[in-house]
């Protein structure tokens, strides 16, 4: 599972690669970031997230914000294939949030070579297609917002895990916030430390980022 940077990253890499010429920019964009608005709990997992997506899957697709939710799908799995491939759990420390730590590390490593921040007002309006899937207005804008302010870098490492937690756990007693925050924050933070500044580790993750669009020519 990819975190925003990445996805949005991976999508333009497409754009101007593969799927050069198929979609319209903003629509793909958004549809590959919309997914994960499922971690507000608005929606099953399995409403927004595909299993064995093929690239002839995406390219056959006519509506560019569906294109963009295969992909965001064919993203994750090659992704996860990847890293497991290359070993990095078992590298790293095993505890209940590795894999948020882990994509969360690999979005700090992509800050250094693309600035998102030209793509954000994508996310300014709600489209027809997001309309479709039923989820109140109010949610698809917040999902928006923390979108932009984090592609947008409004977060610092805490503060995004906690803003994280919130968003998952919209209803949290105040007690397991602070359980978060004390158990889970720490461990999360050593994490992301250890991935950003490791070179086995930077070089494993840069190579599969920044090449992507050459491995999956069709």
């Amino acid at each position: 599972m990819a975190a925003p940077i990445a996805h949005i990253f991976l999508a333009l890499q497409m754009l101007i690669g593969p799927f050069k010429g198929l979609f319209n920019e903003k629509e793909f964009i958004v549809g590959t970031s919309f997914p994960d608005i499922r971690y507000l709990k608005v929606i099953a997992r399995d409403e927004t997230h595909f299993e064995h997506v093929t690239l002839e899957d995406i390219m056959q697709e006519k509506n560019s914000f569906k294109a963009g939710m295969l992909f965001h799908s064919f993203v994750d799995e090659q992704r996860e294939e990847y890293i497991v491939a290359q070993g990095f759990y078992k590298k790293l420390a095993d505890f209940k949030f590795v894999t948020q730590a882990l994509k969360f590390a690999e979005d700090e490593i992509l800050r250094q070579f693309f600035d998102a921040a030209p793509y954000l007002f994508y996310f300014n309006e709600i489209i027809a297609e997001e309309k479709a899937f039923n989820i109140a207005e109010k949610d698809i804008k917040r999902w928006h917002i923390f979108l932009k302010e984090y592609c947008g870098g409004h977060y610092s490492c805490k503060d995004l895990m906690m803003k994280y937690f919130d968003l998952i756990e919209p209803n949290a007693w105040k007690i397991k916030r602070w359980a978060f925050m004390l158990f889970y924050v720490p461990q999360m933070n050593r994490v992301i430390s250890f991935i950003t500044h490791n070179k086995w580790a930077r070089e494993k993750i840069l190579n599969f980022y920044l090449h992507f669009s050459e491995r999956y020519k069709v």
